[in-house]
């Protein structure tokens, strides 16, 4: 998220490891921010493979370290043994982090024209999901509000298509992770367009007695494109979508569905306990939930 970027995390913030996947970005974020390098108080260690190229191609590098990352993060860690931050840096962090959640809420708070506002959804969900679940997230746009508003529960309980947005892999590794984890909940937050590459693994997550849950996003656009596009081309060609009656698929896979378009909060997180309470009597879930639109992430660079 360009604008996230530039206005925090580029700031005075100090970020003492990036892996080499990101360097691309960050060199184009500096570029598009239209500043000096000297006005970014950054200091950035890298370990990747090549250090020869990566110097030559960014300079902006304090150090950098040409090995395995997990080597080199292991013995790292174990010299700072006993470190501790700085206490104003970590204050200030914890600072902006309670800014953009007070901001977030009160979004959340805003009705939308027609259906569920995503973030009050996002925070109902928040709200209900068990301390050893594991979400999975498989979307653009709302996965993206998700990204702010749901905690993983612990290391390696958030698994997503990652950077290059490799859409569809929710049923794939929502099935995996039931597999691993059959005493967890296993949540998918789905996009309504990215669900169409993996619904049909309701079959196997029913036949497979694995009863995982789904929140799907249901806005009828790939709108993470759709809110670039149509400024910039004048046009949704494409990007358009309908409110597909997915708790009636479910339901057809031998799971059960959950139809989601009105309510207060108490509301949502009936029906929310209610696919929750199928999950535990062994059916998979999901809750198809018509969403409105928001201006949360407004900016962000998709296309």
């Amino acid at each position: 998220d360009y604008e996230q970027l530039t206005k925090v995390s580029l700031g005075p913030a100090m970020l003492p490891f990036v892996s080499s996947k990101i360097m691309s970005l960050i060199n184009r974020i500096l570029h598009l921010s239209g500043k000096p390098l000297s006005q970014w108080k950054v200091r950035l260690g890298f370990c990747v493979e090549t250090a020869r190229y990566v110097t030559q191609n960014f300079r902006w590098l304090v150090f950098v370290v040409s090995g395995d990352a997990g080597s080199f993060l292991v013995l790292l860690a174990e010299a700072l043994s006993g470190y501790e931050c700085p206490g104003d840096w970590t204050k200030m962090l914890k600072d902006r982090d309670m800014e953009k959640e007070e901001a977030n809420r009160e979004k959340a708070l805003q009705p939308c024209k027609q259906y569920l506002n995503p973030l009050k959804l996002l925070y109902c969900v928040e709200d209900v999901m068990s301390s050893d679940s594991v979400i999975v997230v498989d979307g653009g746009d709302f996965v993206g509000s998700a990204a702010y508003i749901l905690r993983p529960r612990d290391p390696l309980c958030w698994l997503d298509p990652g950077a290059f947005g490799t859409l569809g892999v929710g049923g794939g590794f929502a099935l995996g992770a039931k597999l691993c984890r059959p005493d967890s909940e296993v949540w998918i937050i789905y996009g309504d367009g990215s669900l169409g590459y993996s619904v049909a693994e309701y079959d196997t997550f029913a036949r497979h007695k694995l009863p995982v849950i789904s929140v799907v996003g249901n806005d009828a656009a790939w709108t993470q494109i759709l809110r670039e596009q149509l400024p910039i081309l004048g046009s949704d060609v494409a990007c358009t979508l309908v409110h597909c009656d997915y708790q009636t698929v479910a339901d057809g896979y031998g799971g059960t569905g959950f139809l989601l378009q009105e309510g207060d909060d108490e509301d949502i997180r009936r029906v929310l306990k209610s696919a929750i309470s199928a999950a535990e009597k062994g059916k998979p879930a999901l809750v198809n939930a018509l969403i409105g639109k928001t201006d949360f992430r407004e900016g962000s660079i998709s296309m």
